[in-house]
């Protein structure tokens, strides 16, 4: 790193986003030039057709619901067919659309942008927000991801960093980067849980920590799982509560839909602390030309009836997750709580009646994770760098001919990690392998990574045997590689999925056109060089 150069630790987040840097040997978080510790992670466009970030943009969630976007860290490295995009796009006050390769987009004016983009304009802003406070020049940056993000969600977020102008040294779970900034230089000897909920994921890990090495035993969560889902809960009852009480659904007015959104959070968050709060929106909608207001009061016991099964379905991941470990509740000695949602009194109540513990408070549920994050950007900055030892967090197979998915690398298989297994190619038979990451036995249920392919056997050989290594980085970032038994000659493969650019795909064609002319048919969509992830 040159002089005058920071690296930073950014947690890009569903919410909000926070950065932070190491100045003498102390992680701090970089504020903003009004003292904010975090960023929105909202962008929109502003009436003047500019793209603006984090509080600005808040500021027109209600007037501009249709440009304005938020919760995109749900969408990111996501296909637009997914039933989860679907899902999400009934949903959203903004328009999820198709991108040109395939992927979700979002809609703002008449352009279509990338997930990836939107995180990028995010990072972007944090960065800029960061070189104004220190003064100094940021290229490089570790940035976290939750630990169930799968290998093209956490690609995705590397293109956005590249987007944004910064180099990604790394990318690191969340709750393994909160327990670092726990449990650095501190001594410990103990079994953490990290329970992370914050605004669109949840995530869990369980941590061995002792000394400086922090090695995670298991991971689990749900990206589809988070503080918007207890907004949207608050938000559905008090539509439905204004239906009965006016006769009139107003689901389908999109600022009326974001003014009861905004005032729902709001509510969430007063509940953390009041025991009954009061709704009120002035001119909500019309009836036959007469304005109307919505008047109504909210208990915490109503908050709690309405996302109870909400935690609870936290909780049995927990369970999951330690069951997977052969570890019981009794065997955790702290819970780290991280995200915004754990402020909330339900949350704490139900973690300390399962764990027979009071939940750890003396971190930061916004700022841990970021602190952590800076810790690993700069291990030079300290005496004994924290040494890391994660998992997988989500399997990672092929699919059968059945349509069943077959496992390679297993759920927490400590990272980097190596599988290998071997086929065998008949002459002028291609051989395709269908990538998957999920949990499900049906590939359809599974997130589809891409195809690899294989050229059939040249010349007078009748057969080929092949040895495919799977290789998964210390990021959780995989590469397949091929090795010929015969010769030993080993080669990457470029792996062609559903959101490579037809660009590229020409390309690649008239590649393979050109190694084996007599084998056009079958080389169309085949080819064997280096891993091409997007």
């Amino acid at each position: 790193m040159s002089e005058g150069e920071v690296k930073i630790g950014i947690d890009l987040g569903t919410t909000n986003t926070c950065a932070a840097f190491v100045e003498n040997g102390k992680p701090k978080i970089i504020p903003s030039e009004k003292g904010y510790t975090t960023v929105p992670s909202v962008v929109g466009l502003s009436r003047k057709g500019e793209i603006i970030v984090g509080h600005p943009a808040v500021d027109q969630m209600v007037t501009k619901p249709g440009d304005t976007i938020f919760g995109s860290k749900r969408l990111i490295g996501r296909m637009f067919n997914s039933l989860v995009v679907q899902k999400m796009a009934q949903l959203m006050t903004y328009h999820i659309v198709e991108g040109a390769n395939g992927e979700a987009a979002v809609l703002l004016g008449e352009n279509i942008y990338s997930l990836a983009r939107i995180s990028a304009f995010i990072l972007a802003e944090i960065r800029d927000m960061a070189q104004g406070q220190l003064q100094r020049e940021i290229h490089k940056a570790v940035i976290t991801v939750p630990a169930y993000y799968n290998d093209n969600q956490r690609q995705a977020v590397k293109i956005a960093g590249k987007l944004a102008g910064l180099e990604v040294d790394r990318i690191v779970n969340e709750p393994t980067a909160a327990a670092i900034a726990y449990g650095f230089n501190r001594g410990f000897d103990q079994k953490i849980l990290v329970y992370d909920l914050g605004g669109g994921t949840f995530d869990l890990s369980i941590l061995h920590v002792n000394g400086n090495v922090f090695k995670v035993l298991a991971t689990g969560g749900d990206t589809f799982l988070g503080g918007v889902d207890f907004d949207s809960r608050i938000t559905e009852y008090v539509l439905e509560k204004f239906k009965e009480s006016t006769e009139k659904d107003i689901r389908e007015e999109k600022v009326a839909v974001q003014r009861v959104r905004a005032m729902a959070e709001r509510a969430k968050q007063d509940l953390s602390q009041e025991k009954m709060v009061k709704l009120q929106l002035p001119y909500l909608t019309e009836i036959q030309g007469e304005p109307i207001d919505l008047h109504m009061e909210l208990k915490r016991e109503q908050l709690m009836q309405l996302t109870m099964d909400l935690v609870d379905r936290t909780l049995t991941i927990c369970d999951e997750v330690m069951e997977s470990v052969g570890m019981k509740p009794t065997d955790i000695n702290e819970i780290l709580l991280v995200g915004g949602q754990t402020r909330m009194p339900l949350v704490q109540n139900k973690i300390h009646q399962h764990f027979g513990k009071a939940p750890r408070k003396g971190v930061h549920p916004d700022e841990v994770v970021a602190l952590g994050a800076a810790i690993l950007a700069n291990p030079q900055a300290f005496t004994g760098a924290p040494k890391l030892k994660d998992v997988l967090s989500i399997p990672i197979g092929i699919a059968l001919p059945s349509g069943r998915f077959k496992p390679i690398l297993n759920k927490n298989t400590p990272i980097p990690a190596t599988k290998t297994f071997r086929l065998t190619m008949e002459k002028g038979k291609a051989v395709e392998i269908d990538i998957y990451q999920g949990e499900n036995v049906n590939i359809l249920e599974n997130e589809y990574l891409g195809t690899f392919v294989f050229p059939p056997p040249q010349g007078n050989q009748k057969e080929q045997k092949l040895e495919l290594r799977f290789d998964l980085s210390e990021e959780c970032l995989l590469t397949v590689l091929a090795r010929d038994f015969e010769t030993g000659e080993t080669t990457q493969t470029k792996m062609i999925t559903k959101d490579t650019p037809n660009s590229l795909k020409a390309q690649m064609t008239e590649e393979m056109k050109r190694s084996a002319p007599q084998e056009k048919s079958s080389w169309l969509k085949s080819i064997a060089s280096k891993v091409l992830k997007k």
